[in-house]
This record gives C-alpha cells, structure tokens and sequence, in this order.
C-alpha cells in the first residue's frame, strides 16, 4: 500500500472561519484549509504478499498554516478493500479540539470526501465534511463543519 494512497493531508492554509449571518439557534459553519507533512508511517503487508486486501497503513502528519507553522497534527488508519479503495478512520487534533472522520479513499488520485462523525472541545457535536483533493504535490483540504 502506498503511502500517498491514503494520507489525509491538506495543502493550503489554516483559516478559521465562521460563516456570517447564521441565525440563533441553527449550527454554525466552520471553513478550515491545511497543509499536511508526513510525520510517521507502517504498513502492514498481510497474507497474501504484497500489495492486497487486508494489508494496513497506519500514519501520522503534522499540519501547518501557510507560513508554515504546525498548528495540529492528524492520525489515521485505513485497511485496504479491493481495488485501489480502503476504510479508514482519522483524527485530527485541531486549536480547541478534535475532529473524528471516516471514509472509503478511493486510491491515489482524485477528490473525495470523508464524512466528519464527531468532535471533541469547540468541536463537540461536529458535523459536516473535509473534501480532499489529491496532488503529487501534496493533498489540498478544506474542512466545511457544521457546529451546534
């Protein structure tokens, strides 16, 4: 598995951005952009050998602003389906919280989306979605939260 099939990395810069005009009472919308830098990576090469299903990347990342300054840093796992595509599970520990996300990426290339399932600090009941857009020069992300 490689490791750019699964990173959940973000090129772009951190803004937190609450939407204006929302009405008492509703959720509130959140825009964050990131970059990411690989931090740490295993593979696990299950039975059968080499690239298959069942074989699993585990890996962290450092996320920086647009100056460049680490503002948060993400952990993921992902287990390889069949195809290009596998299920993972991430955490992003933000200023003020965490952000909890699943999904099915897709592989190496392309936009996807994960599906943002929770929060903890200012990010408890979290909702929403982070596009990904893959790149060889590394992942563009944009986080939309919904927050209560």
């Amino acid at each position: 598995m490689k490791r750019s099939t699964v990173v959940l990395a973000a090129v772009g810069a951190i803004a937190l951005v609450p939407a204006s005009g929302v009405a008492k009472g509703h959720d509130r919308p959140l825009t964050i952009k990131a970059r990411s830098q690989l931090d740490q990576v295993h593979v696990v090469d299950n039975a059968p050998a080499g690239d298959s299903p069942g074989d699993m990347l585990v890996f962290t990342e450092r996320l920086l602003d647009a100056r460049g300054k680490v503002i948060g840093s993400d952990a993921a796992s992902c287990v390889r389906l069949f195809g290009q595509e596998s299920l993972c599970t991430g955490t992003y520990k933000l200023p003020g919280g965490r952000l909890m996300v699943q999904l099915v990426q897709p592989g190496p290339t392309g936009t996807y989306d994960q599906a943002i399932t929770g929060g903890t600090g200012r990010f408890a009941g979290a909702r929403g979605v982070v596009t990904v857009a893959q790149s060889a020069n590394g992942d563009q992300f944009t986080f939309k939260v919904r927050l209560p």
